[in-house]
């Protein structure tokens, strides 16, 4: 069950999007719907990473909220299909999409500890038992104790890709907070990805890019 600030935070999210939403339906331009827009920017749409979408056999998890299950999936369908179709990893592809907030997964301790995400999203450290000020999740996959995400990226060719429109959204929500500028904020986010991710416009384009690939879809939570 999600904490009360997971939910808090997931209406923070949705009522910042609603807000640039609506400000460029009706076209008037607010001094809260301004600063949405234009901290959005022009993101990043760079497909790379659809290039690496070369298995025969492929299939897109769609992850939105911050829980381990996500990476675990892609792994478990590596695991069980190539040993089902006798394939190997080079005929399999898996892209785990981080969107919502199962974006903030993909940066670095340092991130998490300076933007206090785990009280922003309501997840608590299990060593601790107060909310994270670090990513419990990079190198705590289930039933894969160890193993990190970058290494799932090297060793098993999974395919990372982060919402951009989230990070933006997410990293600015943590900025008011501690009286930070959302710009400074974004780039900190940006800096504090984890090697090998790459970074999508926004995490539907990234699942819809995905499909038109190729992949099936499976929801991850």
């Amino acid at each position: 069950m999600q904490s009360d600030s997971f939910f808090a935070a997931r209406r923070g999210f949705l009522g910042t999007v609603a807000a640039g939403a609506a400000a460029l339906v009706a076209g008037r331009w607010s001094t809260a719907g301004a600063e949405v827009v234009s901290n959005l920017g022009a993101p990043p749409v760079g497909d790379e990473w659809v290039a690496k979408i070369t298995g025969k056999h492929k299939q897109v998890f769609d992850a939105v909220t911050a829980n381990e299950w996500g990476p675990a999936f892609a792994l478990n369908y590596l695991d069980t299909t190539g040993p089902a179709k006798k394939l190997t990893d080079k005929d399999l592809t898996t892209v785990v999409v981080m969107r919502h907030f199962a974006m903030p997964l993909l940066v670095n301790d340092a991130t998490w500890a300076k933007y206090k995400i785990g009280a922003l999203l309501g997840v608590k450290d299990p060593k601790t038992n107060a909310p994270a000020t670090r990513n419990i999740f990079f190198n705590n996959v289930p039933m894969r104790p160890g193993l990190t995400y970058e290494q799932m990226i090297t060793n098993r060719g999974v395919v990372f890709v982060a919402c951009n429109l989230a990070l933006t959204v997410v990293s600015g929500m943590a900025a008011e907070k501690l009286e930070i500028s959302k710009d400074q904020a974004k780039k900190d986010w940006e800096n504090g990805l984890f090697k090998g991710v790459f970074l999508a416009p926004s995490g539907v384009y990234a699942v819809n890019r995905a499909q038109e690939a190729g992949c099936t879809y499976c929801f991850a939570g």
